[in-house]
């Protein structure tokens, strides 16, 4: 009698449970304007937003959401502080907030703060060294608090301090660079066309991405604090994209996004949003 033969039975591959990771590949160049929006979240209810536009014409009035963007005040900014183009939007408390806008007399940089949440803004022009912020009159330079150095490209458009020394920013085609020593060098590029903002989060940055073959709408990515991180995609928000009119914001494993004329807000990264 013939010996059955066994036959090993097959075992299902390992389901994949990390996040793809983005390989640089050769595409299109897609040039993103600097961003109008700014969003800044300091917990899971307190968040701050802004548009921005040219100075001297544009004023500052950011507004405050403390139910979680369910609702928003507007303040005016710029009453008593000659404020014009906001910069940077900076959280210290659920209190406590600065800007760093233009002035409306001669563009030069300042900061203004509200230790009132809002109800009030005094200036600090002897302040603003601490900050990082790109003057929109000179976007191949970041100031940072430790100094002014060059800008690893031509154009930056967004930028997103962690630290006084610790850093990200984009260039106008799409580049990401992170800095750890408060801008006087940076790590590798990496090459991402179609970027259009970027933010902290808990553990690095979060970035936002318009015209990507794998979402129709907002794609949202993530990476590390590493000068040499590699970007993961995290989710993809189907909506109606304007590249300069996107914001984002992380705070507590939520992810804040301005879109539109909507807020939209992910407690998974992107994947789901209410």
């Amino acid at each position: 009698m013939v010996e059955p033969v066994e036959t090993p039975t097959p075992t299902p591959e390992t389901a994949q449970t990390e996040a793809p990771v983005v390989e640089p590949v050769e595409t299109t160049a897609i040039e993103s304007p600097p961003p109008t929006r700014i969003l800044t979240a300091f917990d899971e209810s307190t968040i701050w937003r802004a548009t921005t536009g040219a100075c001297p014409a544009a004023t500052a009035n950011p507004e405050l959401s403390t139910d979680a963007g369910e609702t928003w005040a507007a303040f005016d900014a710029s009453e008593g502080t000659d404020a014009s183009s906001i910069l940077s939007l900076y959280v210290t408390s659920k209190s406590e907030a600065s800007l760093v806008t233009l002035t409306a007399g001669d563009c030069s940089p300042q900061r203004v703060t509200t230790f009132v949440a809002g109800d009030q803004w005094q200036e600090y022009p002897d302040r603003v060294g601490a900050n990082w912020y790109v003057d929109p009159a000179d976007r191949a330079t970041v100031h940072s608090p430790a100094g002014s150095f060059p800008a690893p490209c031509s154009v930056v458009v967004a930028l997103a301090p962690r630290t006084d020394s610790t850093a990200a920013l984009l260039c106008s085609d799409g580049k990401l660079f992170r800095t750890g020593d408060g801008a006087a060098t940076y790590g590798p590029e990496i090459a991402l066309p179609g970027a259009a903002n970027l933010n902290v989060s808990d553990d690095g940055y979060v970035i936002v991405a318009f015209d990507q073959s794998a979402c129709a709408g907002v794609q949202v990515l993530a990476t590390s604090d590493e000068p040499d991180g590699a970007l993961t995609l995290t989710g993809c928000r189907e909506t109606a994209v304007t590249p300069g009119d996107l914001a984002v914001a992380s705070v507590d494993g939520t992810v804040w996004l301005w879109a539109g004329d909507s807020m939209s807000k992910s407690s998974d990264g992107g994947v789901t949003w209410q």
